[in-house]
């Protein structure tokens, strides 16, 4: 019998350093695949720039799961046709919580080693983030959308539980978003730690700017569900716009919490018997809780008259710098004259 193929599939979740992954595996592709990793490019072949996230792809395919899983299965087949049947990695962080995303694998999975790698991080914080990456975009009202998705959103047994339908359980390696717990205390060196590789971290590139960060809760209250700037959830030109012209002024601090230790604390327990579970099975040698408690000491939290000037501060600086911006383009092309 021939051995069986290999295939790495880092599911996300999202928001758990998913896109710094990806932009390591983006400017590592030639020495990944001098290592026996293949990553392919955004349309699952070998032709083309190689980003390292396959989000768009996987959405495509899970779009119609039928025809979807024999393309995919297709592109797998060619890849390792192409490449002597090196290992194939595919990131994509929207395939943990979709409940067809399993079954696009089922085919695969009988004749492929399939491993599977996620990072998951306690309720609250994950919450929070998806808030300022997605929904704020397409949602005004932060306590709504909170109360319909809590319990629901982030229920890392349901998701494993589905998984495990098509995947080995040995064959899952969770991992904790957690700083403390990761290899080299970082989601990039702890994901290249669960490759195996023999090539040492450090002959790798890193990547070495801040990726995907948030920004302050006062200028996400103060943009949250505009149409007018945002299309959709993934749309991220307005964060484009503001970092080019502000850079890491109004990104969000760590600490900055937008809901109160006691209300973490009553997410946290609506997903005790799942995060139990998950420790049961996937964390059985961890003493104590699955993720760490939460502290009063580790947030705090602005008042409305800090929101406020917060707010005006990011208006009249985006206002100023643009106009900077829009002089400097007058001056290269020479049109007009200065007002300074």
């Amino acid at each position: 019998m021939s051995e069986r193929r290999k295939i790495i599939l880092h599911i996300g979740a999202g928001k758990t350093g998913s896109t710094a992954i990806q932009n390591f595996l983006s400017l590592n592709a030639d020495a990944l695949r001098e290592e026996g990793i293949v990553i392919p490019d955004g349309d699952l072949n070998l032709t083309g720039k190689i980003h390292g996230n396959h989000v768009p792809a996987m959405q495509r395919l899970l779009a119609k799961p039928g025809s979807g899983r024999r393309e995919l299965e297709a592109a797998i087949r060619d890849i390792h046709e192409k490449t002597n049947g090196a290992t194939i990695l595919i990131s994509a962080e929207n395939l943990v919580a979709q409940a067809a995303a399993p079954s696009l694998f089922e085919g695969l999975a009988k004749d492929h080693d399939i491993e599977v790698i996620l990072y998951i991080r306690r309720q609250d914080d994950f919450l929070l983030s998806g808030w300022q990456q997605w929904h704020a975009k397409v949602r005004d009202d932060f306590w709504a959308w909170l109360i319909a998705v809590v319990g629901s959103t982030a229920d890392w047994r349901a998701y494993l539980i589905r998984w495990e339908k098509v995947i080995p359980r040995d064959k899952i390696k969770v991992r904790l978003f957690d700083r403390k717990k990761m290899e080299g205390g970082d989601v990039v060196s702890d994901f290249f730690s669960l490759l195996g590789l023999s090539a040492p971290f450090d002959s790798f590139v890193y990547p070495d700017t801040v990726i995907n960060p948030s920004f302050a809760d006062s200028i996400t209250e103060l943009v949250k569900g505009n149409k007018t700037i945002f299309r959709d959830a993934h749309d991220n030109r307005f964060q484009n716009f503001v970092h080019y012209l502000t850079g890491d002024r109004f990104v969000k601090d760590s600490k900055e919490s937008k809901l109160t230790a006691a209300q973490r604390r009553a997410i946290v327990t609506r997903y005790a018997a799942s995060n139990r579970w998950v420790q049961e099975n996937y964390f059985r040698d961890k003493a104590g809780d699955l993720f760490a408690p939460i502290k009063d000491s580790d947030y705090f939290y602005p008042d409305s008259k800090t929101m406020r000037r917060r707010q005006l501060e990011f208006v009249v600086t985006i206002l100023f710098r643009y106009y900077r911006f829009a002089l400097s383009r007058r001056k290269d092309s020479g049109i007009g004259k200065s007002p300074e």
